[in-house]
């Protein structure tokens, strides 16, 4: 009667760790899954080309739509970089899977000098294989503990 509570007791607790174990397994797949995602967030911002002027000569392309926001003025709404950032966010908003540059950055101050506004034009290229081959650029690369 002993041996087969024990057996009992041992299968329970083999079944416990087991258990464990695929939560633990799960919880590093979706912890992978996260930063793969993170990772392709990272790339097409910085992949999103800003410019005030055209897109390069020879390199096709098709207009997703206008792009513009208002704030008001600061040291902050004037500054190129925040401006940037700002439209990026915006154009990856709307088309995340498309959004290659954004063209024809214009901003301006309200007659009152109260607001900024800032608009501009995004584009999709018509060839997406810079953008497939950014998404897969850390696949299958293996970090080698020798340094190799």
């Amino acid at each position: 009667m002993m041996r087969s509570s024990t057996v009992l007791k041992l299968m329970a607790i083999g079944l416990a760790l087991t258990l464990t174990a695929c939560g633990a397994i799960e919880a590093q797949r979706q912890a992978e899954e996260q930063k793969k995602q993170v990772f392709i967030h990272r790339v097409d911002m910085a992949h999103i080309w800003v410019t005030t002027g055209a897109p390069p000569p020879g390199k096709p392309y098709s207009v997703l739509g206008p792009i513009s926001y208002t704030v008001p003025f600061s040291p902050d709404a004037i500054d190129a970089a925040e401006m940037k950032e700002k439209l990026k966010k915006i154009a990856y908003a709307k088309w995340p899977d498309t959004i290659d540059a954004i063209i024809k950055e214009n901003s301006s101050v309200s007659n009152d000098g109260s607001t900024v506004t800032v608009t501009a034009q995004a584009i999709a290229y018509d060839s997406t294989v810079d953008r497939n081959a950014l998404h897969h650029m850390n696949e299958g690369l293996v970090a080698s503990p020798s340094g190799d």
